[in-house]
């Protein structure tokens, strides 16, 4: 799956709360993170995005 990159890490926004804080799997964290579709998406959603504070190599 190709991830095409047209969002700014501002666009995204930011996370207020870990979604873990109150999952009802909390208990076996982070143990359950392999099987987390809620991690997934996040981290599917980050990873569209660029860093607006990238500086080109010098």
């Amino acid at each position: 799956m190709a991830i095409i990159r047209n969002k700014f890490d501002f666009d995204i926004g930011y996370l207020i709360k870990s979604p873990c804080k109150e999952c009802e799997k909390s208990d076996r964290f982070p143990n359950c993170e392999e099987e987390c579709i809620t991690l997934d998406e996040v981290q599917t959603i980050l990873a569209e995005g660029i860093s607006c504070s990238l500086a080109p190599a010098e």
